[in-house]
């Protein structure tokens, strides 16, 4: 094989590999990787770590869940990596949604997608149980 040859077959080679990496980084994934799974801790609201959470709109985030209190005074805990980029969400209290602050994706308070790149992709939603001053996450 001459050089020109060789070189000629390094290139299309190389750009099978780049072709079929950039397709692979372009495909959508249902699969949120930052997902916490097993889920299942109780939070202290007497704890000045969880402070926030006994005022209406407040949140923490904690072991990969953003916690919120709603306007209602009920919990909410969702996953708190936005599918699109894996930036923390936000609760937004007054609307009772989550907002990713990077690039302005929005969820219900539910953790179900309504607008932005997320593209579809929601949040996980974990259960949340009040006895008296400690709250339970779990899945």
């Amino acid at each position: 094989m001459d050089r020109k040859a060789f070189l000629a077959q390094l290139g299309l080679g190389s750009s099978a590999i780049f072709a079929a990496t950039c397709m692979q980084a372009c495909s959508k994934s249902e699969t949120n990787t930052n997902t916490p799974t097993a889920v299942d801790f109780t939070l202290d609201l007497n704890n000045a770590a969880n402070a926030s959470l006994k005022n209406p709109g407040g949140f923490i985030i904690f072991q990969g869940l953003i916690v919120a209190q709603t306007t209602s005074g009920s919990y909410l805990a969702v996953s708190a990596a936005c599918p699109h980029e894996q930036v923390n969400v936000e609760y937004q209290g007054a609307k009772n949604q989550f907002y990713c602050p990077r690039h302005s994706s929005y969820f219900t308070s539910t953790g179900s997608f309504i607008s932005g790149p997320a593209n579809g992709k929601g949040l996980v939603q974990y259960k949340t149980s009040l006895n008296g001053n400690s709250l339970r996450v779990y899945a």
